[in-house]
């Protein structure tokens, strides 16, 4: 195989026509208007509003050499002005042999939207994406005002919605994901992606019988975290809760404060502390798991003696490694089962949020 070529291309003040004009003729000229076969089999769009540059660009760039895609990074700079954008491509051609037609592996497009493109960016985007194949959204930059149009969005194209809920403002994205998901989009976290092996260490409680007996029975559930948010724990009950067919009840901060199973209120207090830590409590039974960024320790006691220990060290990843999962697996139902326990369709603030 030749060595990978590439081609690119940047423009500034561009109308919308003009895009779409080089996106069909910048390969193809800089081959002597050869066209290339395309071997993408994804489209990837980059929400970066209120990001720097040095955070998605080189992110951008590796997802295309790792994934045959068409990555197109929508980046509404700025709303004033006349609607214009400043736009740049970048394609990655291979070769089996010079004789043969150059495949076109990868494309990036990096577009900084201004005036009227900036606010109604949609329209712009829909002719990028490219039909037939799975399409994802990477919400990375701010979440969405309250009434963003996800019926629009959901119109063209893109199939999935990628966010992660471990930022700051988790709280705000959960009744924008319920939107989301009510006008048919897939949607995944890469907070849910990377808690994997918290739920698989879960699973493993539950297979052990005395571990199981004190989830059915358990009276009360202490949860504490140490990082900025408990969003990880957040989704951990809502795992179980979707598993287990329970109702979770939320205050009006999205926060879990109580359990209803087999016609009993289970309380559930979350509170900060110096560990990451829940303390699942049952008549002469407990659970108590531990987690760090090393390890998950947990032990299962009952009537004062333990019956069972587990210790697990923990893998780290990266955002990149996270997303390409999400690529190569495609949608998670779990997650989206698990979502629906948080931001049930009556929107039912501070009141029952059923599985």
């Amino acid at each position: 195989m030749t060595t990978p070529k590439t081609v690119s291309w940047s423009a500034s003040d561009l109308k919308g026509p003009l895009l779409m004009e080089a996106v069909n003729t910048v390969v193809p000229n800089a081959l002597g208007g050869i066209k290339p076969i395309a071997s993408t089999v994804l489209t990837l769009g980059l929400y970066v509003k209120g990001m720097a540059s040095q955070d998605w660009l080189d992110m951008a760039q590796q997802i295309g050499q790792h994934h045959p895609s068409r990555i197109v990074v929508i980046n509404p700079a700025d709303p004033i002005g006349e609607p214009r954008l400043d736009a740049s491509i970048s394609a990655t051609l291979t070769q089996r042999r010079t004789t043969d037609i150059p495949t076109l592996f990868s494309e990036c497009m990096e577009l900084n939207l201004k005036g009227g493109l900036a606010t109604h960016w949609i329209d712009l985007i829909q002719p990028l994406i490219r039909p037939g194949l799975p399409a994802y959204l990477w919400w990375m930059g701010l979440a969405p005002l309250t009434g963003f149009r996800w019926d629009l969005l959901s119109t063209t194209g893109f199939t999935h919605l990628v966010v992660d809920t471990e930022t700051r403002d988790w709280q705000a994205w959960l009744p924008l994901l319920r939107d989301a998901v009510a006008h048919q989009m897939k949607v995944d976290d890469l907070h849910w992606q990377r808690l994997s092996e918290l739920r698989h260490h879960w699973a493993q409680l539950g297979d052990h019988s005395m571990g199981m007996r004190a989830i059915l029975e358990m009276n009360a559930l202490e949860i504490t975290w140490n990082a900025e948010n408990p969003t990880h724990w957040i989704w951990w009950l809502a795992w179980i809760a979707s598993r287990m067919d329970w109702t979770l009840m939320l205050n009006e901060s999205h926060m879990p404060v109580s359990i209803r199973m087999d016609g009993r209120s289970i309380p559930v207090t979350m509170q900060w502390g110096n560990e990451s830590s829940v303390r699942l409590i049952a008549d002469g039974k407990e659970i108590h798991t531990s987690m760090s960024k090393e390890r998950l320790v947990s032990d299962i006691v009952q009537n004062g003696h333990p019956v069972y220990h587990l210790d697990e060290h923990c893998t780290t990843s990266n955002v990149k490694q996270d997303m390409l999962q999400i690529l190569n697996r495609g949608h998670d139902v779990l997650f989206q089962e698990a979502l629906a326990c948080l931001v049930s369709v009556d929107e039912s603030i501070g009141g029952e949020q059923h599985a």
